[in-house]
């Protein structure tokens, strides 16, 4: 287990307090039981679980990026855009 140091503004760490004191649990066990759930929602957030999707093999982006080199400004000019609602 890692230590860190977290600074709390007196209103958040009066609330803390007046919890763990109400719960009878530590600071230290409400503060990690907080960010442990705070984690477990940014893990269901699409843009995190897009960040750990595979696109294409190293040798696929390698031979991709190799070809895009070779292209002019004109080959990279846009002809045409298209919005996509998700």
């Amino acid at each position: 287990m890692k230590t860190m140091s977290v600074k709390f503004d007196d209103a958040v760490f009066s609330e803390i307090k007046k919890i763990s004191s109400l719960f009878n649990i530590t600071y230290s066990d409400f503060v990690r039981n907080a960010v442990e759930k705070a984690i477990e929602e940014k893990q269901q957030d699409f843009m995190y679980r897009m960040n750990n999707v595979s696109y294409m093999a190293e040798e696929e982006e390698t031979e991709i990026m190799e070809a895009l080199a070779k292209l002019s400004d004109d080959d990279l000019q846009i002809v045409r855009t298209e919005t996509v609602e998700l």
